[in-house]
């Protein structure tokens, strides 16, 4: 598993830091969508619950390779689970996707109290700005500090 140096890591990021076999021969991709700076920012709570219920219905639908979407208990990002899908191209596009689609979303699916837990704690607003701040610094992406010094 990558061991990710909280203090020198700079947001956005998409990181693979898992990958393990399945008995039947697939592969189970662990990855980390790191949104906020740890320790030193967080997202508001109304939109790590909007946007988690965006990428699970986005990401995961017609069974595609992601099977999973969940926030980070620190509230700094996301942890994405898919099937043989280990390579950052691949899922930088299914994020892409799914984050163009949040920006012109007009409701967060799931949302009302038949299908969500804690329905009035959502934030279309705050899931939008957040999908279209990733999507402005996809470039960043792919730059994941890995420096785990004891300093």
């Amino acid at each position: 598993m990558l061991d990710l140096d909280h203090r020198h890591m700079t947001p956005p990021s998409l990181a693979l830091v898992d990958q393990r076999p399945t008995p039947a021969g697939d592969s189970v991709a662990l990855w980390h969508l790191r949104v906020a700076q740890p320790n030193i920012a967080h997202i508001p709570p109304a939109v790590v619950h909007s946007f988690e219920h965006f990428l699970i219905y986005l990401m995961a639908e017609e069974q595609g390779p992601v099977i999973a979407a969940a926030p980070m208990g620190c509230q700094t990002g996301y942890y994405i689970l898919a099937v043989n899908l280990g390579d950052f191209d691949g899922m930088a596009a299914i994020l892409a996707e799914a984050l163009l689609r949040i920006t012109k979303a007009t409701a967060v699916p799931c949302a009302t109290t038949k299908e969500c837990g804690w329905a009035e704690n959502h934030s279309l607003s705050g899931a939008k700005d957040l999908a279209a701040w990733l999507l402005l610094h996809r470039d960043t992406w792919a730059r994941v500090t890995t420096d785990a010094s004891d300093d």
